[in-house]
């Protein structure tokens, strides 16, 4: 299953924001404050996502990540058991950093912890245009190779665009403030000083921080329509409703707007309605 960004809001994106590139970000899995590592541009991930569908009435919700732990999907049983259940292959649902930083995932536990991700997302489904989203979650977790300290929501975004066409697909996302759920463990460079996501957001309560996800399906996005009609993908069906799978590789890119080409652009609308006042 593969999502779209909508070029609207890419467009918008660079027009209100200015921000065409991805900010590089830095991780402090251990709240030290004096171990970050370095910076690096985007996070990998390769996972399968759970996809419901009723057929009858074109419903549709997607779950990936660590939403699927615990989700007994149509009562054919839990996905995962377990947060640790979800990434013991250690090659699945763990986001891994590129380029490659060696340290973003061995500090704090000696046995390792390193990031995740969950997915929740629901829409609509047509045989000929496939999967629209309007709304859902994309959350990154802090978790433990130990298997037994718990894992931890660090971040929250609100779905915004995507929905699966052929070709390269996207998912576009944003978190305010109060949607950094852990203090200081994701960090951004400011002017050569580095800064959490949760303290700028704090200071510059107008902004937020988009999340965009590249993604590709394993073995392509119209394979979603064949699995929904019993093909490969397809794992079960209760009454109109059709459980299918597919496997992904993604990408993850953060920006993260300026207060100053908000305020700009605040003080240009306000010019513009002074002057529609006069003219009226």
């Amino acid at each position: 299953m593969k999502l779209t960004l909508l070029k609207a809001a890419a467009v918008a994106s660079v027009l209100v924001f200015n921000t065409a590139y991805a900010d590089s970000i830095q991780v402090d899995l251990n709240d030290s404050g004096a171990s970050l590592t370095s910076a690096f541009d985007k996070l990998g991930v390769f996972y399968d996502s759970h996809t419901v569908v009723n057929v009858a009435t074109g419903a549709v919700s997607t779950y990936a990540g660590a939403n699927l732990v615990g989700n007994n999907i149509l009562g054919l049983g839990d996905v995962y058991s377990s947060f640790s259940d979800m990434t013991n292959n250690g090659t699945e649902n763990i986001l891994l950093s590129s380029p490659n930083v060696a340290t973003l995932f061995m500090e704090g536990f000696s046995a390792g912890s390193y990031l995740s991700f969950g997915v929740d997302l629901v829409g609509s489904f047509s045989p000929t245009n496939g999967i629209v989203y309007s709304s859902g979650t994309l959350d990154l977790w802090q978790g433990y190779t130990d298997g037994v300290t718990p894992a931890e929501k660090i971040m929250s975004s609100t779905f915004v665009s995507g929905g699966i066409t052929a070709g390269n697909q996207d998912v576009l996302s944003i978190a305010g403030p109060a949607d950094i759920l852990k203090d200081d463990v994701l960090f951004f460079d400011q002017n050569g000083t580095p800064i959490s996501f949760e303290d700028y957001l704090a200071a510059n309560p107008l902004t937020d921080i988009r999340l965009t996800i590249d993604q590709n399906v394993v073995n392509g996005a119209n394979s979603l329509i064949t699995a929904v009609g019993g093909g490969a993908g397809f794992i079960g069906q209760s009454g109109n409703e059709v459980y299918v799978s597919a496997g992904h590789n993604a990408s993850l890119t953060f920006n993260v707007p300026e207060p100053t080409t908000l305020a700009i652009l605040g003080l240009g609308l306000l010019g513009f309605a002074g002057s529609r006042r006069r003219n009226s």
